[in-house]
């Protein structure tokens, strides 16, 4: 018999001509242990050998295509996994190891750290089940991470921040000029060159960045992400700020933020100028990055402009990425009523009638004298749910006895 029922689980046991005894046990249910067995079956007809996921793992990073410093994130959090998981063959990489696998982890981590862990297993799960190392991709349940609320500058702190730039910083003014105006990266900001711009028409072509290095290797300069160039119109103001840069003689005579062509190893120097800024004004202290791309983004969509304007400004292949940048003011969403009103509300007519005073049936009834035997019209308690037992009994003798009393009226309501 191929499967058999143990005291506390089931059990594949086989074997075929001209290969060992195959046996394995701890399935939770016959059709469990029967589907293994065919699987293990046919692996054996066809030949295929296990695969342990260490394997599987160098095979993805030997044949994908990525940047260094994305490899070195990789690296960096296969530390962790491989003495959990890579010693099982791939196959046995299933929900219940990876709820196994989170459980390891350090208490310290993070909802979004723990998912690059698993965006990784997934990412070779997935490479494998292309490659027909892998018949299915099981469930990687990922961790929820809460949204986080992102401060931006709106246009007036922008344009203070430039102002005491200019003041304090004028080495940095072009940089965070240009960060502020067009929303760039801050390795792109790092790498334009006299050579991006063009005069007629006034445009900027990115097509390179600057990436930041390591303790063992230095920044250096490389293509635009997704190896994607794209071209930014520009306006006079832009180019005139970069004449008056270049006229300073702030810039060398390749690229705009380098005299030597050598970057900073971190591409950190704009830092310091930009905290000294803020802490002088008073301004919030924002990074780089919201300064820059959270901003303009959320000015622009604050402002009007469509999603699909914001997107080709920052150079976003998906639209998708571009919502996680434009945060809209609460002036887009005043606007938005204001353009929803209707072109004469029924009510406007009515303005000059006192307030105080009720319409009922074509008629009106005078709310303080209404209930100037009661309370006064300042105290007054209008909440129709909670009437007190006074003002109840009150009213139902006026509705009883006296004709003219508005709560008697015999006039249906």
């Amino acid at each position: 018999m191929a499967v058999r029922k143990l005291l506390q689980s089931w059990q594949y046991d086989f074997t075929l001509s001209g290969f060992a005894r195959q046996r394995q046990g701890g399935f939770l249910s016959r059709a469990e242990a029967l589907l293994a067995e065919k699987r293990a079956r046919e692996d054996l007809l066809s030949g295929a050998r296990k695969l342990l996921f260490r394997e599987g793992y160098a095979q993805y990073m030997a044949a994908t295509r990525m940047k260094d410093r994305a490899r070195d994130a990789y690296e960096h959090v296969w530390r962790r996994i491989e003495p959990e998981l890579g010693h099982l063959y791939v196959e046995q990489i299933d929900t219940s190891a990876l709820d196994a696998f989170k459980r390891s982890l350090p208490a310290h981590l993070g909802p979004r750290s723990i998912n690059h862990h698993l965006i990784l297993i997934r990412a070779v799960l997935r490479f494998l089940w292309k490659r027909s190392g892998l018949k299915s991709v099981p469930y990687v349940p990922m961790e929820s991470v809460p949204k986080k609320h992102v401060d931006w500058y709106t246009r007036q702190e922008r344009d203070q921040l430039l102002e005491g730039l200019f003041r304090l910083e004028p080495q940095w003014y072009l940089f965070y000029y240009l960060t502020t105006r067009l929303g760039l990266r801050t390795g792109e900001v790092y790498a334009i060159a006299l050579r991006q711009f063009r005069r007629e028409p006034p445009q900027l072509v990115v097509d390179q960045a600057v990436q930041r290095g390591t303790k063992t290797r230095d920044a250096r300069l490389i293509s635009r992400k997704n190896d994607e160039a794209y071209v930014l119109d520009l306006t006079a103001d832009v180019l005139a700020a970069v004449d008056w840069h270049v006229g300073e003689g702030y810039c060398g005579p390749e690229f705009l933020f380098s005299k030597t062509g050598v970057f900073p190893r971190y591409i950190d120097s704009h830092v310091r100028p930009l905290k000294l800024v803020q802490q002088k004004l008073g301004l919030r202290m924002l990074s780089h990055h919201k300064v820059g791309r959270h901003s303009v983004a959320s000015q622009a969509v604050t402002g009007g402009e469509s999603v699909k304007a914001v997107q080709a400004q920052l150079g976003h292949r998906s639209e998708q990425s571009t919502h996680q940048y434009a945060h809209l003011g609460s002036g887009a969403q005043r606007r938005l009523v204001e353009a929803l009103k209707p072109s004469r509300a029924p009510h406007e007519g009515a303005r000059d009638i006192d307030p105080t005073t009720v319409s009922r049936n074509g008629g009106r009834i005078d709310v303080r004298a209404a209930f100037a035997d009661t309370k006064s019209p300042e105290t007054v308690d209008l909440h129709v749910n909670r009437p007190s037992a006074d003002s109840t009994h009150r009213r139902l003798v006026d509705a009883d006895g006296d004709p003219d009393s508005p709560i008697g009226s015999s006039t249906p309501t």
